[in-house]
């Protein structure tokens, strides 16, 4: 009666036991990270663009084809009003085609988020990059304690 027993599991019973112990701890993992608060950090992410402006139109420069083209940035004391690209030309426009949709692009999102710090998810990483450092670059000159 008391004799030895053997367990005898098959290998799909233990493929499933560790992919729910795997799917547990990742499940643990993430809830740590996404509830735990966010110590340190960049504080220009954490403040967005909740810092003190000097009201007005500010611009930052973009070579494209060795030619200027300006990203222009207009803000009120505590938002972002308007973004928008100007003296493109004609040349730009056919060697850089995604710049000017981009732009059109990003400035909502920056407007809708009233923060230059989004998360750049496209297709276009590139001149996504190169449009959100210009705009950033404006915002920069913008707020007071610069």
């Amino acid at each position: 009666m008391f004799g030895t027993r053997f367990l005898v599991l098959q290998m799909k019973d233990l493929i499933k036991i560790g992919a729910i112990v795997l799917l547990g701890i990742l499940l643990i993992i993430l809830a740590l990270v996404f509830l735990t608060p966010n110590r340190g950090g960049n504080q220009q992410e954490d403040q967005g663009v909740q810092g003190i402006f000097v009201p007005g139109t500010y611009a930052s420069t973009i070579i494209l084809n060795n030619k200027p083209v300006e990203v222009r940035v207009t803000v009120s004391e505590d938002e972002i009003l308007s973004i928008y690209m100007t003296d493109m030309e004609e040349i730009q426009r056919v060697f850089f085609p995604l710049f000017e949709p981009r732009m059109y692009d990003l400035a909502a999102e920056i407007l809708r988020h009233q923060s230059a710090y989004i998360d750049p998810a496209t297709d276009y990483p590139v001149t996504t990059d190169i449009l959100q450092r210009a705009v950033k670059a404006a915002l920069d000159m913008a707020r007071l304690e610069h």
